[in-house]
């Protein structure tokens, strides 16, 4: 009697443990703490059949199958955990094929009962004693309903799963429409409603707001050389900087690809502070070199800022006034940031119509190549320079100081720069065929930053100077040593490639930049031209006097020719000799002709002795 009513109480009990949460191995849990505890167990296991991704689940037949532990009570077995068990381990893989197995008594006189929870998983008692078999059988219908309680706790929790899943989803779908894949900052379409209720809430409460564009420098060649895994890590690193200043009045986002936005919002009086104090902290951030792996790298940023709503009301303008500012900053090399005004609007207006000028000026043929040359001390004509000059069909001649950094600033500059690459090699041709001096070695032309940078710049030289069949050692390329060392193993590069091919390149404007002797004796140019800051009144600078010989000298050592541009008198002429440069070019010996008039200057009849004077003229070499 007392038998049948343990195990009606133990049944009522269990039943009693089941199903009362949701949760699967909550409810597991509750159900193995009263089977330890009214079976007097020494330990009790539960492992669920699950599917390849580990989530428990329903079997559609009862068979062995993969299985997982899931609870144990208690959770160790002396500090070990019950999976490293082998008895245990051994006792549960045989279950699990056979389906049935009966007691196992271990060596330490322990008992094992397995019970197989039905389509659901397998149940491991661990006793002192032997559990009556009337016991098991009383089980049977426990276990059944455990079964049924575990279908439903499974399917709740596919349920929550799927609807947390869903939420993780949505979320993340909110996230990717807010914010850059890149950076996590805040993207442009975000921004654009940031600024749309900062603006209202300026104009409603009667105060302001700040738009600051920034923009790296020199971001561009770094990351074309070294690749945009590099760049990225750059990018990421700005980002989590810039980041750092987030608060509730500031926003930080970024606008693509090397651009940033900060958006500075209830702006008191003292807002132009505020503005300079942050432009103060982007540039300590600034200041601190990128280090990515083994390298770094020491950028700066150009920023401009507009503010609302004073300036403008509308997002675009905001945006697009902050945008102008940052590139007169650039231009003028502020690194302190620059408040949009009027004018800078203007200032661009004319910019873009300068521009379309240029290029019906290229379609119209009012670009010229004048040729300015180059003499040996005994008064030899050796080579010269190709300068770009632009007849405009209105204002007339115009200074190439001008028009040239527009050009590079709208990319037209590859434009010209391939035109005057063409119409250099057919003057070359041209006077191929005249017939050149002994004396005469090449024509040089100047090479912009955004042609060097081309992937296809050497096959476009080689096929222009095919395409005229000219000696490719009458061309010469000059770059200025800024772009070389800004791009240095490019330029290092495409200069040993293009003297394979006998095409020599020259270093312009040197001394100028700030190249290190490590770069400079990569390099294998073949002439430094000594920058004419350095020739004006050389002999009466001695600080000039003492650079130029050190470029002597540094091209004597490196076994480079060396030439002096920006002759004009005597005197300069005299002292540079003194020095030991024997390579000349200027208005001293020659302005700059129009290809008919330097062809006759080519001609024997007309290169007169160095002494000689003809009419009057200053020129002692040249008529």
């Amino acid at each position: 009697m007392n038998k049948a009513l343990f195990i009606i109480s133990l049944q009522h009990e269990l039943a009693m443990a089941i199903g009362n949460k949701l949760d699967l191995k909550a409810m597991l849990k509750v159900f193995l703490k009263v089977c330890f505890n009214r079976l007097d167990l020494t330990s009790a296991h539960i492992y669920t059949y699950t599917n390849d991704n580990g989530i428990s689940i329903k079997l559609t037949t009862q068979q062995g199958a993969p299985y997982q532990h899931l609870l144990s009570l208690p959770k160790k077995k002396r500090g070990q955990p019950w999976q490293s068990n082998l008895i245990l381990t051994k006792f549960v893989n045989e279950l699990n094929v056979r389906q049935s197995l009966p007691p196992f008594q271990c060596e330490n006189g322990q008992y094992l009962f397995g019970f197989i929870i039905p389509q659901h998983g397998l149940l491991i008692f661990e006793t002192h004693y032997f559990i009556e078999e009337s016991i098991q059988k009383a089980l049977a219908p426990i276990l059944q309903k455990l079964a049924t309680s575990c279908y439903t706790s499974i399917v709740h929790d596919s349920f929550v799963q799927e609807i947390y899943s869903r939420k993780v989803a949505e979320e993340k779908v909110a996230f990717q429409a807010q914010h850059d894949g890149l950076t996590g900052l805040f993207n442009r379409h975000h921004l654009n409603s940031l600024l749309v209720k900062a603006i209202m809430d300026a104009t409603a409460y009667k105060h302001c707001g700040c738009v600051i564009f920034i923009d790296l420098n020199r971001f561009k060649p770094i990351n074309d050389a070294m690749g945009h895994a590099v760049g990225d890590q750059i990018l990421l690193t700005l980002a989590n900087r810039l980041h750092s200043l987030h608060s509730e009045k500031i926003d930080v986002a970024r606008f693509g690809g090397d651009e940033f936005i900060l958006l500075i919002k209830n702006l008191s009086i003292n807002y132009q502070e505020v503005i300079e104090d942050t432009i103060a902290k982007v540039n300590q951030m600034m200041a601190i070199p990128f280090v990515i792996g083994s390298s770094s790298y020491k950028l700066s940023c150009s920023m401009g800022y507009a503010l609302f709503p004073q300036q403008s009301s509308t997002v675009n303008n905001i945006i697009k006034f902050a945008d102008i500012a940052m590139y007169e900053a650039k231009n003028a090399k502020n690194l302190q940031g620059m408040q949009y005004h009027k004018s800078m609007s203007e200032k661009i207006n004319k910019r873009l119509a300068y521009v379309e000028e240029m290029k019906q000026s290229l379609i119209n043929s009012d670009f010229k190549l004048y040729y300015q040359a180059q003499y040996n001390h005994n008064g030899d004509i050796i080579g010269a320079e190709a300068l770009l000059r632009w007849l405009h069909p209105i204002h007339g001649m115009e200074s190439p100081a001008v028009y040239i950094p527009i050009a590079e600033e709208s990319d037209l500059i590859l434009t010209i720069g391939q035109w005057v690459l063409e119409q250099a090699c057919r003057d070359i041709h041209q006077l191929e065929q005249l017939g050149l001096p002994k004396t005469f070695k090449k024509i040089a032309i100047n090479i912009s930053p955004k042609q060097l940078i081309q992937q296809d710049f050497q096959e476009k030289v080689l096929q222009v100077i095919q395409q005229n069949n000219i000696c490719p050692n009458h061309l010469a390329l000059e770059l200025t040593e800024n772009l070389l060392v800004e791009n240095i193993e490019h330029s290092i590069e495409l200069i040993s490639n293009l003297k394979t091919e006998k095409i020599d390149c020259a270093i312009d404007d040197f001394g100028t930049g700030y190249s290190s002797l490590a770069y400079l004796k990569r390099i294998p140019a073949s002439l430094l031209k000594i920058d004419r800051s350095f020739v004006t009144n050389i002999d009466k600078s001695s600080a000039s006097a003492a650079i130029a010989s050190m470029i002597i000298s540094l091209a004597k050592t490196l076994n480079m020719q060396v030439l002096a541009e920006g002759v004009e008198t005597p005197e300069e002429l005299h002292c540079l000799k003194i020095l030991g440069c024997y390579n000349y070019q200027g208005f001293y010996f020659s302005k700059p002709l129009p290809f008919d008039g330097f062809a006759a200057l080519l001609a024997p009849s007309q290169v007169l002795n160095k002494d000689t004077k003809k009419d009057g003229q200053t020129n002692p070499m040249v008529v």
